[in-house]
């Protein structure tokens, strides 16, 4: 069955190629992004036409979320997944402590943890409607206590940490009205992010996930932070 996907963050990066993705498998796919007529989305546009439907939507700003939530309703009456993808680093993220700015950190935190819960509650009652519905939160090893080995980016990896909070309470809040939500660590791509040093091509990173979430969907896999593989990751 053909499926309707909400991507947020979906200009560039895993973002986009998870929209090309679900395009290739024919599924309908409602593209979040700052800017909806961003290059990557209108060449997707041009080849698949209707099936691709962007939406302005800056998930920082909980009333960019909620207009968008609404153009979504006017295109479908459900999704059955929705992908979280938008996230941000500081320009001081690489700092060491001495010569970071901590007040960068607040808007990282505001689009990496507070964005996709703002996405979801916008978006739940078109989630409720679809087939085994299913939130799934790109996070990152990064956001892992246990195995954290850093010494600075305290932007980023304190958010991915309650980002994965955020999951395991939307988990634990949804899971009794049939929606799985799960916190996935891509791996380390070669993204504007990234760098073109990482050892991971985006659109094959995208490719596994999109198999790894129908196996969740399936429930076939019910951890609920995992790497890209779909093996339980380290709180």
């Amino acid at each position: 069955m053909n499926k309707n996907v909400l991507i947020a963050g979906a200009s560039r990066g895993l973002g986009l190629c998870l929209t090309r993705k679900y395009l290739e498998e024919g599924c309908t796919v409602f593209a979040g992004a700052r800017e909806e007529a961003a290059p990557g989305l209108q060449e997707l546009k041009a080849r698949y036409g209707d099936l691709l439907i962007p939406l302005r939507m800056d998930v920082s700003d909980t009333r960019s979320v909620i207009n968008a939530a609404a153009a979504a309703s006017d295109c479908t009456d459900h999704l059955d997944i929705i992908i979280n993808n938008a996230g941000i680093h500081s320009d001081t993220s690489f700092l060491e402590l001495e010569d970071t700015d901590l007040d960068d950190c607040l808007p990282v935190y505001n689009v990496n943890a507070v964005g996709p819960l703002r996405v979801v509650k916008a978006f739940l009652p078109l989630l409720l409607k679809g087939n085994s519905g299913l939130a799934a939160n790109i996070s990152s090893e990064s956001g892992s206590i246990g195995t954290a080995g850093r010494i600075k980016e305290f932007d980023y990896c304190m958010s991915k940490a309650a980002l994965n909070m955020g999951t395991k309470l939307l988990h634990n809040y949804l899971k009794d009205k049939g929606i799985r939500v799960i916190a996935v660590h891509p791996g380390w791509m070669r993204t504007d992010m990234g760098g073109q040093a990482a050892t991971q091509d985006p659109y094959e990173t995208a490719c596994r996930l999109t198999e790894l979430l129908e196996d969740v969907r399936e429930g076939r896999n019910d951890a609920v932070f995992m790497d890209h593989n779909g093996i339980q990751f380290p709180w």
